[in-house]
């Protein structure tokens, strides 16, 4: 996923040599610079780890009690109600 915005922050890491001539090898692969294949995995991996943390995923039956919830409302009660108020107040 290239991006247009031009590069201006560093980010500096040590690894093995293992390490550095496995991502060599695949960014080569890959037709890429080692720089520009390591900064995609990152990426890729950091959208990844972030949409993991924030998406919900239901089973059928959690699903069901949510969309009726959503649906189907309780009515407010006393405390809600005085939430409500209090908050008017507040504006």
């Amino acid at each position: 996923m290239a991006t247009n915005t031009r590069s201006t922050e560093r980010i500096d890491c040590r690894v093995s040599s293992n390490s550095k001539s496995l991502f060599a090898r695949a960014a080569k692969l890959a037709g890429t610079s080692l720089s520009s294949f390591v900064i995609e995995a990152a990426r890729e991996r950091a959208f990844r780890v972030i949409d993991e943390h924030e998406r919900l995923i239901l089973n059928s039956e959690a699903r069901n009690v949510f969309m009726n919830a959503l649906t189907n409302p309780p009515a407010p009660n006393a405390a809600l109600r005085a939430a409500v108020k209090k908050y008017a107040v507040k504006k």
